[in-house]
């Protein structure tokens, strides 16, 4: 089964997505795969009059259903709100992780990216299928600092006079990550931030790689889940994908 997100852009719906071949399993565009489905074998149709998916593309039922252009309130605690979605990873069949990148705004004050730092849902969120329906439980992201400027190697220190914003960075959100599961039933996930900060282009500005082990059966987060840092980007770097190489 395919499943894939969208998470930015002002069009379309921001959320998760399956591709249905059966034609059975999302007749009003909203619902869970039909076992046993096939391959498909044609591209999706697409109404560019609407701007909106159509044929085989189906939201997995539970997660966001509303427009992107419709969802103008901040990331502030509701998984409707949620508006970028990354990766994700099945831990088991009823247990989803899903990345969120952060809302991208640089808002600053008094040593802090504030509207970073107000985040509830960016990093890693965690949903469980529960009687057909896929359920936000919580989002795991203690320790990353987010809206917390952090030094890097090779960054000139005070504010960039283009962005007006201090030169350091601050993780805004997870946007790929890749993860395993333990023989205890914990999971233990890698994963590659987002930033907010002064680097004037803010797709480069460096990153880190991080991880965090949680118990796959819970549905509140762990008191000792927290992020740490594996390695921070040097001054010119971002870290994008994360992955196991084959046979490690």
């Amino acid at each position: 089964m395919l499943y894939y997100t969208k998470g930015s852009g002002g069009n379309g719906i921001d959320t998760v997505y399956f591709v249905d071949t059966t034609g059975k399993a999302c007749p009003a565009g909203v619902g869970l795969p039909v076992p046993g489905a096939p391959l498909p074998t044609q591209a999706d149709a697409y109404d560019p009059a609407t701007g909106q998916p159509a044929g085989d593309m189906c939201v997995l039922a539970g997660f966001p259903t509303g427009l992107a252009k419709s969802i103008k309130t901040p990331d502030t605690g509701a998984p409707a709100n949620t508006a970028d979605f990354g990766s994700l990873l099945f831990a088991n069949p009823t247990t989803l992780y899903v990345a969120d990148s952060g809302n991208g705004n640089d808002a600053y004050s008094n040593g802090t990216y504030t509207a970073a730092a107000a985040q509830n849902l960016s990093g890693i969120q965690k949903w469980s299928l529960v009687d057909g329906a896929w359920t936000y439980d919580y989002t795991l992201n203690a320790g990353l600092g987010l809206g917390q400027p952090y030094t890097v190697a090779g960054l000139p220190t005070g504010t960039n006079t283009v962005t007006n914003r201090p030169w350091t960075p601050a993780v805004d959100g997870i946007r790929d990550f890749t993860g395993k599961t333990n023989p205890d039933g914990s999971v233990t996930l890698y994963a590659t931030t987002t930033s907010v900060g002064g680097v004037s282009d803010y797709g480069a500005d460096p990153n880190k790689l991080v991880t965090v082990t949680d118990q796959a059966s819970a549905t509140a987060a762990p008191a000792g889940a927290q992020f740490r840092t594996l390695q921070s980007a040097a001054a010119g770097d971002v870290l994008r994908g994360v992955s196991f190489t084959p046979g490690s």
